[in-house]
C-alpha cells in the first residue's frame, strides 16, 4: 500500500475569485481528513466557507524497471487503451496538430486534450491503472469515487513517482466533499483486475447478436434498404435489429423522421422487427445537435456557451454542439424524444456522443464526473428497463447504469483509417485501435456492463480490410466482448464465412485467463469447456498468427 503523508496533498482552489494553494491538513479555508485502512484510502475536504476547486494531487516515490508495463485506461469509449512499454508514450494531439486545425475540427473536445497536459515521461490513466513487472506481478490503483471526481493515475517514469490527481475542477465545496476514495491490489493482472471490478458487482444483461445499418449504408439509409436488410436476418441466430444514424432529418431533431427516406415513418418497421422475434434498436445522440438542425436555429438558448460562443463536441455532421443540460427545458426535450421512441416500440437504445455532457463547466459548481454521472442517471431513469448501449462516454460514468457499452472507437473499413487521421485525436476511427481496446478492456465485460467491441465484418464487397484482418476482427470480438453486431447481409455468407462465424461463436463461451503483450504480439489465453487455448494477435498487421 502506498504511504501517503497528508502534508504532501496539494489543493488548488479559489475564494471570491482569488486562487489559493494549500498543503497539509488545515488552513484558514479548509481541512483535509485522511483515512487509510487495509487497502483503501479516503481523503475528504471540509470547507470552512465556500471554495471552488481547481485541482488536487499528491505523489509518492515509485520504482520503475525498464521492462515494466503500464496500463492506461483512456478517457472515454473511443480513447486508445492498452498496456504501454515504458519507452512508448501517449499520443499528444497538441504536439502533432497545429492549433488552427484543432480549432476548425474541434479535435480537442473529443477526449481529454482540452483539460489535460501531456508529457512524454508521463502516462495518465482514468479511474484505474496498474504497473506490471516482468514476472507478471502487478500493482493496481482503482477509484471508488467516480460519482464525485474522476481519479487520474499518473505514472511519471523519469521522475520515479506515482501521482494521483482528483479531477475536482469546478466543484463548489460548501461543506464536505470526497476528493479521493481508492483501493490498491497486488498480484497477477488477472487477479488485481478481478478484485477491483468485484467492487462494482456484476451485469445481468444477456450477450446479444445483432444487425446495425451503419457500417454498410452509414447515413444513406431508407425504408427499402432497411427492409432488405431485415429480410436477410436469420432470427434463429440474431436477437436485435438496430436502425442507426440517418433516419432523422438532422442530428438533434429526433422527432423529425426524414419523410423522403421513410415516408411511412418507423412504426411499421418496428412492427416487422418484432414480428420476426427480434428486438428493435435505435441510435440517438441525445446530448448534442448539429448546426443545420431546427433545434440549433430555433433554440439558441438551449446550446451550451462559454464567453457567448457555442461549445462544439466535434466536427461530425455539420458540426455537433453540446446542449446545455443544466436547463430544465433541455432535460424535458431529451425526455420527450426518448419517450417518443419508447412509444414507437423500440426496445434497445444506442446512445452516442455522451461525453458532450462533460464539456459543460461554466457556472455549474460540479465536477466533470458529477455532471456525467447525473446525466447518465437521467437517461436510465427515463428509459427504465429498456436496454441501453452507451457510446462515446467516460466509462466510469456508465458503470452499472448501461447494459452495454462501447469500449473502443468505430471500426474503419480500412485497418487504420486514412494516413492523415493517424496524427489526430486519440478517439479517431480505427479498426487497429478498436481491436487493441477490445482486448485491453475485456476484463470489464460482465461486471460494470457488457462490453461492445463494435462490429465484425466478413463481407468481401465495400471493404478494404483483408480477409485475415476480417477474421481477426470476428474472432477477437467474440472472445473479448458480449455484443456481436454486424452490418453484413449474413444471408449471403458462403460456407467458409459461415464456418468462421460458427468458430467465433464458440469462442464467445470462453473465459479469458491471461493477456500478455510483447511488442506487436498480444497473447490471449482462455478456457473453453475446461480446455486451455490461446490466440496470438499481431496488432500492427491486424491478423492472428
Amino acid at each position: 500500500m502506498i504511504n501517503i503523508n497528508i502534508n504532501d496533498i496539494a489543493v488548488r482552489y479559489t475564494v471570491d475569485g482569488v486562487e489559493k494553494r494549500a498543503h497539509g491538513p488545515e488552513n484558514e479555508d479548509l481541512r483535509l481528513e485522511l483515512c487509510q485502512k487495509e487497502n483503501r484510502t479516503t481523503i475528504n475536504i471540509i470547507a470552512k466557507h465556500p471554495i471552488k476547486m481547481v485541482t488536487s494531487s499528491f505523489e509518492v516515490p515509485y520504482h520503475y524497471d525498464p521492462d515494466d508495463r503500464v496500463y492506461v485506461n483512456g478517457y472515454q469509449s473511443w480513447t486508445d487503451t492498452k498496456e504501454f512499454a515504458l519507452d512508448e508514450y501517449l499520443h499528444d494531439l497538441k504536439g502533432k496538430v497545429p492549433r488552427f486545425i484543432r480549432n476548425i475540427f474541434h479535435f480537442d473536445n473529443y477526449g481529454d486534450a482540452w483539460f489535460m497536459d501531456y508529457q512524454k515521461d508521463n502516462f495518465h490513466s482514468f479511474t484505474y491503472g496498474y504497473l506490471k513487472k516482468k514476472d507478471g506481478r502487478a500493482h493496481l490503483v482503482g477509484s471508488l469515487n467516480e460519482k464525485n471526481a474522476f481519479l487520474i493515475v499518473h505514472y511519471k517514469k523519469d521522475a520515479g513517482v506515482l501521482s494521483l490527481r482528483s479531477d475536482c475542477e469546478y466543484k463548489l465545496v460548501e461543506d464536505e466533499f470526497c476528493l479521493y476514495d481508492f483501493v490498491e491490489y497486488e498480484g497477477t493482472v488477472h487477479d488485481v483486475l478481478e478484485q477491483y471490478f468485484a467492487n462494482y458487482g456484476s451485469c445481468s444483461a444477456p450477450k446479444i447478436n445483432g444487425y446495425t445499418s451503419w457500417y454498410l449504408h452509414y447515413q444513406k439509409i431508407n425504408e427499402e434498404k432497411i427492409y432488405t436488410a431485415l429480410d436477410g436476418i436469420d432470427s434463429k441466430h440474431f436477437d436485435l435489429f438496430q436502425i442507426d444514424d440517418g433516419y432523422e432529418t438532422f442530428v438533434g431533431d429526433w422527432m423529425d423522421i426524414d419523410p423522403a427516406k421513410f415516408p411511412n415513418g418507423l412504426k411499421p418497421i418496428v412492427e416487422k422487427i418484432h414480428a420476426k422475434g427480434l428486438k428493435a434498436g435505435i441510435w440517438l445522440a441525445p446530448f448534442v445537435c448539429e448546426t443545420k438542425s431546427r433545434l440549433y436555429k430555433e433554440h439558441p438558448d438551449w446550446l451550451y456557451k462559454e464567453n457567448g460562443e457555442v461549445v462544439f463536441a466535434g466536427s461530425n455532421w455539420s458540426g455537433d454542439v453540446a446542449l446545455d443540460l443544466r436547463l430544465p427545458e433541455v432535460q424535458d426535450y431529451i425526455k420527450k424524444c426518448l419517450l417518443y421512441y419508447m412509444d414507437l416500440g423500440f426496445d434497445f437504445f444506442k446512445l452516442d456522443f455522451l461525453y458532450a455532457a462533460a464539456l459543460i463547466h461554466e457556472g455549474r459548481g460540479m465536477t466533470r464526473a458529477e455532471i456525467m454521472r447525473r446525466s447518465m442517471e437521467g437517461l436510465r431513469e427515463i428509459l427504465g428497463d429498456k436496454l441501453i448501449l452507451g457510446c462515446g462516454v467516460p466509462l466510469s460514468s456508465a458503470f452499472n447504469l448501461v447494459d452495454y457499452c462501447r469500449i473502443g472507437p468505430d471500426v474503419s473499413l480500412i485497418f487504420d483509417d486514412a494516413f492523415y487521421m493517424r496524427k489526430m485525436h486519440r478517439e479517431r476511427i480505427s479498426t487497429k485501435i478498436t481491436l487493441q481496446n477490445t482486448i485491453f478492456r475485456a476484463h470489464m465485460d460482465g461486471s460494470v456492463f457488457r462490453c461492445d467491441p463494435d462490429v465484425f465484418l466478413l463481407r468481401d464487397n465495400d471493404i478494404k480490410l483483408s480477409k485475415e484482418q476480417r477474421r481477426a476482427l470476428c474472432m477477437l470480438n467474440h472472445l473479448c466482448g458480449s455484443v456481436y453486431m454486424t452490418s453484413d447481409n449474413v444471408a449471403q455468407y458462403d460456407a467458409e464465412k459461415k464456418a468462421l462465424l460458427k468458430e467465433a461463436q464458440e469462442l464467445s463461451k470462453a473465459q479469458i485467463t491471461n493477456i500478455t503483450r510483447e511488442g506487436d504480439l498480444i497473447t490471449i489465453e482462455y478456457l473453453l469447456d475446461k480446455n486451455a487455448g490461446k490466440l496470438i494477435y499481431n496488432s500492427e498487421k491486424g491478423v492472428l498468427m
